[in-house]
């Protein structure tokens, strides 16, 4: 029964809809007369870009009232922890109505931009991809169907699009299935794509068990 349940676990998730697992959380911490988002830890304001889909979780650690509101009322403002998904592409700018204003002082700005899963359709591209078995416990086997004359990777990534490894597929070694090993990485959902000089073909899951 065991084995039955973690069957139609796996299943499940490898049905589900990429974009959601592919969406990252940031946070912003909002200190006193300070925005900091990740990679910002020296001055005032923050700028970011994101994709759609993604959350942003303002964090609240300072002793002063941060009054966070929009530039141009995008949200209601929020004086304690907020989290906002960003469905749509656009720039929000926003500020501390105490301590900024719109472009100066404590402010910052995000940049939402949209997401093209794939750049490229696999069957006019006349190429097929394929990492077997999944799930598996580290040890696959990569499968390229493919063109001559172009350049072919792999891209491995985790589930918030932070990218592993990407490996160069040559054609004479993947035709009839190229070993990899995965096992050291750790146990979860992962993303591989296969890219045709540089651009995105096709995406899938891969699951790794312990």
């Amino acid at each position: 029964m065991k084995l039955f349940t973690r069957f139609v676990a796996v299943a499940a998730i490898l049905t589900m809809p990429l974009a959601p697992i592919l969406a990252a959380n940031i946070t912003i911490t909002v200190g006193d007369n300070y925005y900091h988002g990740p990679g910002n830890t020296n001055r005032d304001f923050d700028t970011q870009t994101i994709n759609v889909g993604d959350v942003v979780t303002w964090n609240f650690v300072g002793n002063a009232s941060h009054p966070t509101a929009s530039d141009n009322g995008a949200w209601v403002t929020f004086t304690t922890n907020r989290s906002i998904t960003f469905s749509t592409p656009g720039t929000f700018a926003y500020h501390c109505e105490a301590h900024g204003a719109p472009g100066a002082g404590q402010y910052g700005v995000l940049t939402v931009r949209a997401v093209t899963s794939a750049t490229l359709d696999p069957v006019a591209a006349g190429v097929s991809l394929s990492v077997y078995p999944n799930p598996s416990r580290g040890l696959v086997t990569v499968k390229l169907d493919q063109k001559p004359g172009a350049d072919y990777k792999l891209r491995l990534s985790n589930i918030i699009g932070q990218e592993i490894r990407t490996i160069a597929l040559r054609p004479e070694l993947t035709a009839a299935g190229l070993p990899l090993d995965l096992s050291d990485l750790r146990a979860g959902m992962y993303v591989y794509s296969l890219l045709v000089d540089g651009k995105v073909v096709s995406t899938k899951r891969l699951v790794l068990q312990n």
